[in-house]
């Protein structure tokens, strides 16, 4: 039997939430509000979760610190790891990406950028993977010469 799939939302908006739950319609959703680096080992119980969605607060410390303490925790080194950010606060993209998020999502979200990114992290950083297969000929070329006498 597959077992479902599961997120975790770090302070997340009501209107992101909705759209993570329309971008990953058969997932289960956990909420969580108010975790902080102290929180996660006694409050919050760290079970298996596919994706780590958190939202930036008004506080960017408490972000970053949130960001490692996730990335620190046993099991979590390779989960996923989204952060939402407000467009006031793009600065912290970079941060964000040093603490351990694997990409930054500029407010609002919609449900098609948390599917094509989770598509994106889950397959890997190929540089140039946009660019495979094109130096092939589409079709056969009657006109192309291959070098050598006929």
């Amino acid at each position: 039997m597959n077992e479902q799939r599961k997120a975790v939302a770090f302070d997340v908006d009501s209107t992101s939430l909705v759209s993570l739950r329309e971008a990953f319609p058969e997932w289960e959703i956990q909420s969580a509000c108010g975790a902080n680096t102290r929180s996660l080992a006694h409050d919050w119980s760290p079970t298996k979760a596919d994706l780590l969605i958190v939202g930036a607060r008004e506080h960017l410390v408490d972000t970053l610190g949130l960001c490692r303490g996730l990335r620190s925790q046993a099991g979590r080194s390779d989960t996923p790891l989204l952060v939402l950010v407000l467009p006031a606060q793009e600065a912290l993209v970079r941060a964000a990406l040093a603490a351990g998020a694997n990409s930054c999502l500029i407010l609002p979200v919609h449900a098609k950028e948390f599917a094509r990114n989770l598509k994106r992290i889950t397959e890997g950083n190929w540089p140039g993977r946009h660019a495979l297969s094109l130096d092939q000929p589409q079709g056969e070329d009657p006109w192309q010469d291959e070098g050598g006498e006929a």
